[in-house]
């Protein structure tokens, strides 16, 4: 999960069984640190986005409003994107950004380090 105060956004990864595999395998690695981890083939990684809004019940809290665009990617052998869609706007419709920026977006949602859950 992360928030950009400067666009006033927040983001949650999400992912299939074989990518919380992967998630459990690098946190089990004492080497592993705090690095993003190498996902198996196969999987699938999702990236909602919100833009963010007052909490009406916590005096200068930020809470998800809107979804402003989700992400899907399935990683191949070699750790890259494969089957890349993105869908934004208020219907959720799907478009095809440029090849530059599927680069950009696949790469962050790699780097993206889990958050560590109780």
């Amino acid at each position: 999960m992360y928030v950009d105060p400067r666009t006033l956004t927040m983001a949650t990864l999400y992912g299939d069984a074989s990518a919380v595999r992967s998630v459990q395998a690098s946190r089990s690695d004492p080497a592993a640190g705090q690095k993003a981890p190498s996902y198996a083939p196969g999987a699938v990684l999702a990236l909602v986005t919100w833009m963010q809004r007052d909490d009406p019940h916590r005096f200068g809290a930020r809470i998800p409003a809107v979804p402003q665009s989700v992400e899907f990617m399935q990683v191949t052998a070699a750790g890259q994107a494969n089957r890349y869609r993105h869908f934004a706007g208020p219907e959720l419709a799907e478009d095809h950004p440029a090849p530059s920026a599927v680069a950009q977006r696949t790469g962050l949602m790699l780097g993206l380090v889990p958050a560590r859950l109780p």
